[in-house]
């Protein structure tokens, strides 16, 4: 491999850790290091790891069959319309994170500058649509590498004023802690880092590739993400609240001083800007691979209709916190289902190549992901209906279902791989 392939992968795989490090992102992180000051670091190790293993596993899985990502699930499970199961949430997912991703990059100018925020909001839809209309993986991977590096380096230099101690960082970092009332945003800092759109994405960009530049792409990527996602909550334990980002600003700039609140403004926009241009195209890919279409009129349709529907939401004076969490809860309806869909078939020998399959154990390694995922998942279910019904809402009941869903797959893919061999 050369040294211009490598850095041409890294770069296209740039366009994982822009969509997932958007102003949802930023929300929890400072949320779990203003509340929690280093508690939840080991989630956001534990995200990075799980995001790096699903993209893994979905690019492995194209690359072997050489077929679609709809085109697998359709092949392994012998029914046509269940891609579009997933499809069509995560279809939906897409338009719903837009939203946010608008309100977010406004929320970073506004920062910066006094321009009203619909003219913000009307700025930056058009700069998206201008970007994504003249499409290719080129413009946009080029494009999101700088946005990617302009976030690190500005929540970075949030970061440097934290004063751990670097052993503190590295015990926080592989030692779970769960401080009373934490639950919900360590599952929170998974559900914003394994975007469901971005195995698609993932399984789109890693097709005619091969597995090693694949590898080198991608997990530079996401590690790069999982930092960016570290420095953003190493910034909010010096912020000690968030309620808001100019309350947030406000703080940063009387404990730090006034290049603070221009560094969080810079990576808030650049954070939503990024996300706002990877939803829409994300959603374009999903729609090729389930409709088996190339044709760009079609495609464009999909990214038009995901961009004007965040663009109605930002025009309509939406505030971004309650946007931003609100679709964070979508995840967890998808999320099982796609990783549970990861799991057969990259056990699946008429889809997977015997050159292509994973050592026994990375299999458990699958299994604690969904786990999780399901935990988030039926958490959220839970969420949802007391909310909706003005009832308690039982933690203890969601743990239990989450299990027996757990057992339930782990006799399936032990029977699977037995019947393989």
């Amino acid at each position: 491999m050369s040294a211009p392939s490598k850095i041409r992968s890294v770069v296209l795989w740039s366009l994982i850790s822009a969509a997932f490090i958007g102003p949802g992102t930023i929300t929890t992180a400072v949320t779990a290091g203003a509340s929690f000051q280093l508690s939840l670091l080991w989630a956001v190790v534990f995200a990075t790891v799980a995001c790096l293993v699903l993209q893994e596993v979905s690019a492995r899985i194209i690359i072997s069959s050489g077929l679609t990502f709809g085109e697998c699930i359709a092949k392994v499970f012998k029914l046509g319309w269940i891609k579009w199961l997933v499809a069509i949430p995560v279809l939906l997912g897409c338009a719903a994170y837009e939203a946010g991703n608008i309100l977010g990059a406004v929320s970073g100018l506004s920062l910066l500058t006094s321009v009203h925020t619909k003219l913000l909001t009307f700025i930056i839809s058009i700069a998206a649509a201008t970007v994504l209309w003249r499409s290719g993986y080129k413009l946009i991977s080029n494009l999101m590498i700088l946005l990617v590096l302009t976030m690190a380096v500005a929540f970075a230099v949030l970061a440097l004023k934290s004063n751990f101690t670097f052993p503190e960082l590295i015990k926080a970092s592989v030692i779970p802690d769960l401080p009373n009332g934490s639950e919900w945003i360590a599952l929170a800092l998974v559900g914003t880092t394994i975007v469901p759109y971005n195995i698609f994405m993932g399984s789109a960009i890693s097709k005619g590739s091969t597995i090693s530049l694949m590898r080198i792409g991608l997990v530079i990527s996401v590690i790069i993400g999982g930092l960016i996602t570290t420095f953003i909550l190493l910034a909010g334990t010096v912020a000690g609240s968030f309620t808001s980002f100019p309350a947030l600003a406000e703080t940063l700039q009387t404990d730090i001083g006034s290049w603070a609140a221009w560094a969080l403004g810079i990576g808030l926009f650049a954070a939503g800007f990024s996300s706002a241009i990877t939803s829409p195209y994300a959603a374009s890919l999903i729609a090729s691979t389930v409709l088996r279409s190339q044709n760009k009129n079609h495609t464009r349709l999909v990214w038009i209709i995901v961009l004007v529907t965040g663009f109605g939401f930002g025009i309509s004076g939406v505030k971004p916190i309650p946007v931003i969490l609100a679709v964070q809860a979508l995840n967890g309806f998808v999320l099982p289902l796609l990783t549970y869909f990861l799991i057969r078939m990259v056990n699946d020998t008429s889809l997977v190549k015997p050159e292509f399959q994973h050592a026994a154990w990375y299999n458990g390694v699958l299994l604690l992901i969904f786990g999780t995922t399901a935990l988030i998942g039926i958490n959220n279910i839970n969420k949802a209906i007391s909310d909706a019904f003005k009832v308690t809402s039982h933690f203890e009941i969601v743990v239990v279902l989450t299990i027996a869903l757990l057992v339930v797959v782990a006799v399936q893919l032990f029977r699977l791989r037995r019947n393989a061999t």
